[in-house]
């Protein structure tokens, strides 16, 4: 139960990601006054699974994911210690690096990834192998070819992708899927059908 000082205090104190509202807030200080980790790292994963209910129209991919993560991370404050299953960043962080790097230098043949993809790739190329990253890194691989048909309607091969993988990796010994990625013409056929979606709801 929450304590009645704490819940006066957060009252008092401004919203973080107002998008959120109130309650998820007080969840998210409430979690941080918890000594045990595991419960933290328990009551975390449940905090993101009601915020991802927040937005139920976006597919539940790697990206998304990160998001979230990065987003109970700012609603803390960046004080909420438990084991993140992503990288998280500040936002000072990014304000930091924009200001000591006037222009890109990212490749801009992998910019249609987007940059969350790209900082997946490069935290599992630090992780041992296990069947829990083989299978992380074929959901990433999947999303990453989808985005791809997104940018470019022309086919892309399994192959591709996996290289662009390990040259965002920037590993050559790193250790990529031996699998067959969702079919070109299905992820097209579901692009395709999500933009009909979106038209219509515009109409409407």
């Amino acid at each position: 139960m929450i304590d009645k000082n704490l819940y006066y205090n957060t009252l008092r104190e401004p919203l973080r990601l107002p998008e959120y509202g109130r309650h998820v807030q007080e969840m998210v200080n409430y979690v941080k006054t918890i000594p045990n980790k595991e419960e933290r790292n328990r009551l975390a994963a449940v905090i993101i699974q009601i915020m991802a209910n927040f937005t139920p129209y976006v597919k539940d991919t790697p990206e998304h994911k990160a998001k979230l993560w990065n987003q109970l991370a700012q609603i803390s404050n960046y004080e909420l210690d438990i084991d993140y299953p992503v990288p998280i960043y500040k936002t000072e962080d990014f304000k930091l690096k924009r200001k000591k790097i006037p222009y890109p230098t990212k490749n801009t043949q992998l910019k249609h990834y987007g940059n969350i993809s790209e900082l997946l790739v490069q935290k599992l190329s630090s992780l041992p192998d296990t069947p829990e990253k083989q299978q992380m890194l074929i959901d990433l691989a999947n999303h990453m070819k989808k985005q791809y048909l997104l940018y470019n309607k022309e086919a892309v091969s399994d192959e591709q992708i996996l290289s662009d993988i390990r040259l965002m990796s920037k590993n050559n010994e790193m250790q990529l899927p031996e699998v067959k990625l969702n079919e070109t013409r299905d992820i097209l056929y579901k692009n395709k059908k999500n933009n009909n979606i979106k038209k219509n709801n515009k109409r409407k």
